[in-house]
C-alpha cells in the first residue's frame, strides 16, 4: 500500500489536450450576402405575374340534404312499407285459405312479430350494406354513418319514422334543420350524395 501511495505522488498528471472546438448556437458568424444594388431597386412589377390567391377561402360546408328529397323518400317508403306488409299478410292467408281479416284475429300474437321483422328487414338489410334505404339511392339522400352497428339502429328508428310518416313531416317542417323524426330521435344525418366526378 505504501509502495503505490509513494508511486502516485511521484506521478504527473498533464491535463487532458483541448477537444476540437465548435461555436455554440447563436454564436455563428454571419455569413455575408453580396446583393447587387440593381436587385434591391427592382421594381415589383417586373418580377413574373404569379396566380392571385383569394383574400378569404370559403368555408367547406356539409351536404345536407334538402326539405323535399327527404318528404319523397319517406312518403314513397311509407307507401312501400304498407304494399309489402299487405304482401306479407295476403300470402299466408291465401295460403291458409282464409281471408286475411280472418287470419290477423285468430292469429294475430304471431302474425305481429312476423310482420314487426319483415318491415325492419325492408329497412335493415339496404341501410347496413349501402348507408341508403330502399329509395334513398334515387333522390340523393345517404345516411352519414360508417359504423354497421349505428346504420343499423338508425334502421331501426327510421322504421318508425317511416310508420309515423305524418309526424315524420311535422317534425320536418318544424324543426330549423328540416330533421325527419329518425334523425330528431338518434342524433344522426341524412346527407345529400355527393356527385361522382367524371373520369
Amino acid at each position: 500500500m505504501l509502495f503505490q501511495a509513494s508511486a502516485l505522488a511521484q506521478a504527473r498528471f498533464d491535463p487532458p489536450p483541448r477537444a476540437l472546438t465548435s461555436p455554440a448556437l447563436g454564436r455563428v458568424a454571419p455569413v455575408a450576402i453580396e446583393i447587387a444594388p440593381e436587385e434591391l431597386q427592382r421594381a415589383p412589377s417586373a418580377e413574373a405575374p404569379g396566380p392571385e390567391l383569394p383574400q378569404t377561402l370559403p368555408e367547406p360546408q356539409e351536404p345536407v340534404a334538402s326539405f323535399w328529397p327527404l318528404v319523397k323518400v319517406e312518403c314513397l317508403e311509407a307507401l312501400l312499407l304498407a304494399g309489402v306488409l299487405s304482401l306479407a299478410l295476403v300470402l299466408p292467408a291465401w295460403a291458409l285459405d282464409v281471408t286475411p281479416v280472418r287470419l290477423w284475429g285468430g292469429a294475430w300474437p304471431f302474425l305481429l312479430p312476423y310482420l314487426l321483422a319483415t318491415a325492419w328487414i325492408l329497412f335493415m338489410a339496404p341501410l347496413v350494406l349501402t348507408g341508403q334505404s330502399p329509395l334513398m339511392g334515387r333522390y340523393g339522400v345517404t345516411l352519414a354513418e360508417e359504423s354497421p352497428e349505428r346504420r343499423m339502429a338508425f334502421s331501426l328508428v327510421h322504421l318508425v319514422s317511416v310508420t309515423l310518416f305524418p309526424m315524420s313531416f311535422l317534425c320536418m317542417v318544424l324543426s330549423p334543420r328540416h330533421q325527419t323524426l329518425a334523425e330528431l330521435l338518434s342524433g344522426q344525418e341524412l346527407l345529400a350524395r355527393p356527385v361522382e366526378r367524371l373520369r
